[in-house]
């Protein structure tokens, strides 16, 4: 798995995303579950950006880490 790195535009979006995810859940398991499946949601949207354009991202099925640009 690699690592990105956003930045601050991209990270205040995610964050918010988060907060409003958090506020919709009492319980703090559910929050977690919640969570998970909106990355599951971002990783799966990753192949399909790399499919629609090629010069974005690589991916390689290896352990090499995600190329972007």
């Amino acid at each position: 798995m690699g690592t990105m790195h956003f930045d601050a535009e991209a990270k205040a979006e995610l964050h918010a995303e988060a907060v409003k995810l958090i506020a919709r859940y009492e319980s703090p398991l559910e929050t977690v579950k919640a969570l998970m499946a909106y990355n599951c949601e971002l990783e799966t949207q990753i192949p399909a950006i790399a499919h629609r354009h090629p010069g974005v991202v690589s991916i390689a099925y290896d352990h090499a880490p995600p190329v972007v640009g």
